[in-house]
C-alpha cells in the first residue's frame, strides 16, 4: 500500500488490485472514465485524477467505521503537500432499497453524522455551528471541508452523476484560496465552470450554487443539490445536532 491507512488507496493501489471490493474496482473506472475525461466541466477535477492527486475510500451501505479514519489519513497527506490540490473520494455502495434521490441524499448526510459524531477534534472556532450562517461549512479534524454529493440519480444534472455508487468528493476549504469569487481570476475560472455545466446539462446553473459567504446563499445547499432547478427550502439535516467542542465516539 502507498498510504500508512489501509482505507485510503491511490489510484495505482486500485489498478494494481489491492484490498478493495469488485464494487469498488468497477465504480473507481466509471469514474476515472468520466472524470479523466478532458470534455468534464472541472478542469480541476481533471488534472488532479490525471495527475494521481486524489484518494479513494470506498463503505457499505451504514458500514461507516473507517471513515473517520480514512478522512483523518487524508487530511494529514494534504497538509503535507499544501500547493496540490488533494481531495478524498469516498465511494458508498448502494443499499439494496435506495431508489430515488431521497434514499441518497438521506445516506449522503448520514454519512457526514456520523463523521461529525466521530470527530476526534473540536470544530473550527472561525466556523459557525449554525448551517443557515453562510461561513458555516462541515468540518473535520478541525478543517472547514466542502463536501460534493454525487449519484446515480441524477438524470437533469448529469455532471454529478459519475457512476453506480453515491460518491462524496472531501475537498479542504484551503485548496479553493486561489479560485474564490473574491478575485478575478478565481471568478473567471468559476464562470468557465458553470458555462460548461450548462452547456452540458442544457439546464440554467442551480439556483443554490453560489459563492462561500454569499449572505444569499447557504453552502449546505451545495451540497448535494436537486437534480430540479427549485432551490431547497427545508432545514439542513445537521441543524442542531453540531457539538463545537470534541464530540463523543461511543
Amino acid at each position: 500500500m502507498s498510504e500508512k491507512s489501509v482505507h485510503v488507496y491511490m489510484r495505482e493501489d486500485i489498478e494494481n488490485g489491492s484490498r478493495i471490493p469488485e464494487w469498488g474496482k468497477k465504480a473507481y473506472e466509471h469514474w476515472h472514465a468520466i472524470v479523466a475525461n478532458p470534455h468534464f466541466p472541472c478542469h480541476f477535477g481533471v488534472q488532479a485524477e490525471r495527475a494521481g492527486h486524489l484518494r479513494y475510500c470506498f463503505a457499505e451501505e451504514h458500514e461507516y467505521a473507517h471513515i473517520p479514519e480514512a478522512l483523518i489519513q487524508f487530511l494529514a497527506t494534504s497538509n503535507s503537500y499544501p500547493a496540490i490540490r488533494h481531495a478524498l473520494v469516498l465511494f458508498v455502495k448502494p443499499g439494496d432499497s435506495w431508489k430515488d434521490y431521497s434514499d441518497y441524499h438521506n445516506q449522503f448526510w448520514e454519512v457526514l453524522d456520523y463523521l461529525h459524531k466521530h470527530d476526534p477534534a473540536p470544530w473550527p472556532e472561525e466556523i459557525p455551528l449554525d448551517p443557515d450562517d453562510p461561513l458555516w461549512e462541515f468540518s473535520f479534524g478541525g478543517e472547514p471541508i466542502f463536501v460534493s454529493g454525487n449519484a446515480p440519480i441524477y438524470e437533469k444534472h448529469i455532471t454529478r452523476n459519475v457512476g453506480p455508487c453515491l460518491v462524496l468528493i472531501f475537498q479542504p476549504r484551503r485548496i479553493f484560496r486561489d479560485i474564490s469569487q473574491e478575485t478575478a481570476h478565481g471568478k473567471r475560472v468559476i464562470n468557465a465552470i458553470r458555462h460548461k455545466v450548462e452547456e452540458i446539462e442544457q439546464l440554467p446553473i442551480h439556483p443554490d450554487l453560489g459563492a462561500y459567504g454569499d449572505k444569499e446563499k447557504r453552502e449546505w445547499k451545495q451540497y448535494m443539490i436537486t437534480d430540479d432547478n427549485e432551490p431547497v427550502i427545508r432545514k439542513c439535516p445537521l441543524s442542531g445536532k453540531l457539538n463545537k467542542n470534541r464530540p463523543s465516539t461511543e
